[in-house]
């Protein structure tokens, strides 16, 4: 019978696909230069590896060099394969800016499962390729560039200057804790201010009505907000 595969959250697919690129161009990945990639601090780092380590998916020792697994290799590839189709799409044919796309692939990559991914790829290579395609791809060229957004656009929490005041308008499921903050009111309609970095580790401080939060940067990127004049 196989395996079946366990489930991992976005965060830890963040940190397999980081490690997969850092042994594709280092060959050899250790935890301070996962830290640097995904900008986060070096406990945050052990904990993830720890928790994919536990998963087979990496072979984690202190003071030596992080290895993926055959699993975890097989894994970080259908990571990587998801963000460059959502890459491609956002950038080659939605026209958005390389900084911006890739972005946008990095947040949605770990809502979206393989079958979408694979329809995905085929539509991209179809328009990029098919000579009965050429009048899409002008059309593309032409007006994409052209659609912009309100100035009152989205931005993830961990985006919003400080001491400046935001409308939460979107909240991803993938937010770990996400009941806990609905419970203090950090729901859709919520108005938060953003008033700093905590002394200590990667967690940010918002004010929400008359009380103080604070959470991880990294999940501070789940909440989106649209600010308040």
């Amino acid at each position: 019978m196989a395996k079946q595969e366990v489930p991992i959250s976005g965060s830890l697919e963040d940190y397999l696909e980081a490690i997969a690129e850092i042994l594709e161009k280092d060959e050899h990945a250790h935890t301070k230069d996962i830290a640097t990639k995904l900008n986060v601090s070096m406990p945050s780092v052990t904990n993830a590896l720890q928790a994919l380590a536990a998963r087979d998916l990496v072979v984690y020792r202190s003071h030596t060099p992080v290895r993926l697994t055959e699993s975890g290799s097989a894994k970080a590839a259908v990571i990587r394969r998801r963000h460059e189709a959502f890459r491609r799409f956002f950038s080659g044919l939605l026209k958005i800016e390389p900084e911006q796309a890739d972005a946008a692939a990095c947040r949605i990559e770990h809502v979206i499962g393989e079958p979408i991914t694979s329809r995905m790829t085929a539509l991209i290579e179809a328009v990029e390729s098919r000579e009965d395609c050429r009048g899409l791809r002008d059309y593309l060229a032409s007006e994409m560039p052209r659609i912009t957004v309100e100035q009152n656009e989205l931005i993830s929490l961990d985006k919003l200057p400080k001491n400046s005041l935001a409308e939460v308008v979107f909240i991803s499921e993938n937010l770990r804790g996400i009941k806990k903050f609905a419970d203090m009111g950090l729901v859709p309609g919520a108005q938060v201010q953003y008033e700093g970095t905590a002394p200590f580790g990667d967690l940010i401080r918002i004010k929400l009505m008359d009380t103080q939060l604070s959470l991880r940067a990294k999940d501070a990127r789940f909440i989106w907000i649209k600010a308040v004049k």
